[in-house]
């Protein structure tokens, strides 16, 4: 088996919480070197956040931090002394891909937009994430706006159709204003990389979460554009059944999207005489006359388990599964068989268990180390590649940039 496809690739980030971080460490996995920039002495704000992890000697790590920060180099570098940007910018001429997630303007604060990027090195890809986009051709009203994920699923429509019909917009229970963008990024990233090797020249790529949440919710936004109808909570009205219904033991997820669909499920309820009648043969139909043939759905799973109702679907062709927690999703032996869950060797706490990258592939590697401690690839890293000397090095210390 090769290395990972990325291998070679180096990425320096000026990162911090999620949508960053998940993106250097979805390409962390599949082998780019990724340098993470830290403040000296705190770090990512993310080393403090919960839940709290710690060893028989009371020592503590942040199991957030452990979400998005395997395979990485932790570097830490103070970008507002001039000694502290002189060495980010030699790290610019060092990478191929720069990232940031930090408020708008900040790298131009420090002197270093894209295009005094450009100026250090040409084919650098720079991709910005934000609330709004930083781009300045495309600068909306809200682009000095700060967000984070929920803001960005509130306003993207997200929450609108979260929750029941007759309560509140619910936010998504998953951060995916933060993981979404941050795939996002990780595709931008990659885009810019085949067109610096293809042209020679990099790319500015800004990724902004309500421009990602927003694409994130086409279903709902094209029905407006196409029909006028607004899409929110509750019983979808183009489609049904479609959701999670419940069974003796907890709920089963099912969706009905063709008429053949809608006859499989009548087989399994032994309910042919549903088949014929004209109310319910199309999905808006069902969804307008669902009073008239829910009742027989839930009468016919009240007294089965999950699987067994997943069974009976299953052998009719049927797609459905149940709904799963996460002790559920952790016990399951098709994603242990699919190696989603990989132990790695955290220096305080030792082995914890993580999420892999979902990503399978038949010749290449995807690796798996522990985060780093704060600073730890500091000096190496200031010696290895970019040759500084001890002297040098010691004069960053002095000054407090490192």
């Amino acid at each position: 088996m090769s290395k990972g496809i990325l291998d070679g690739v180096r990425v320096l980030s000026i990162e911090q919480q999620v949508a960053a971080p998940f993106c250097t460490m979805m390409l962390s996995d599949q082998g780019a070197e990724v340098i993470k920039i830290e403040r000296p002495g705190i770090g990512d704000s993310a080393r403090e956040g919960a839940p709290v992890l710690q060893n028989e000697k009371g020592e503590k790590t942040s199991g957030y931090f452990l979400r998005f920060n395997r395979n990485k180099k932790s570097f830490t570098l103070n970008t507002r002394s001039p000694e502290g940007i002189q060495v980010l910018k030699d790290l610019i001429g060092k990478s191929d891909i720069v990232l940031e997630n930090f408020k708008p303007g900040m790298m131009e604060q420090m002197g270093l937009g894209y295009e005094e990027m450009k100026k250090i090195n040409p084919k650098i890809v720079f991709v910005a994430i934000s609330g709004f986009g930083k781009i300045p051709q495309y600068e909306g009203p809200f682009s000095q706006r700060l967000a984070y994920d929920i803001v960005a699923q509130a306003m993207g429509g997200l929450m609108n159709l979260a929750g029941q019909e007759d309560g509140p917009p619910t936010w998504l229970g998953v951060a995916v204003g933060d993981v979404v963008s941050g795939i996002y990024a990780a595709y931008a990233a990659m885009l810019g990389y085949i067109r610096a090797m293809k042209e020679g020249e990099g790319e500015f790529i800004d990724v902004s979460m309500y421009d990602c949440m927003t694409a994130l919710g086409e279903r709902a936004h094209h029905i407006y554009s196409f029909t006028g109808n607004v899409v929110s909570r509750g019983p979808d009205k183009n489609m049904a059944p479609w959701g999670p219904f419940k069974a003796k033991d907890g709920y089963v997820a099912l969706i009905v999207p063709t008429e053949n669909m809608w006859h499989r499920l009548c087989n399994a309820m032994d309910r042919k005489d549903l088949m014929g009648n004209e109310k319910f043969n199309s999905g808006p139909k069902r969804a307008q006359y669902r009073d008239e043939w829910e009742p027989a759905l839930i009468e016919w799973l009240a007294d089965k388990t999950k699987k067994e109702v997943t069974e009976l679907l299953m052998a009719e062709g049927m797609p459905c599964g149940p709904v799963q927690d996460s002790k559920d999703v952790f016990e399951c032996p098709h994603l242990a068989k699919r190696d989603i869950f990989v132990e790695i060797d955290e220096p305080t706490v030792g082995k914890v268990k993580v999420i892999g990258s979902p990503l399978k592939m038949a010749n290449s590697k995807t690796s798996y180390s522990r985060p780093p401690l704060l600073g730890e690839h500091t000096d190496s890293i200031l010696k290895e590649l970019l040759n500084y000397d001890d002297d040098k090095i010691d004069l960053l210390k002095k000054s407090k940039s490192i």
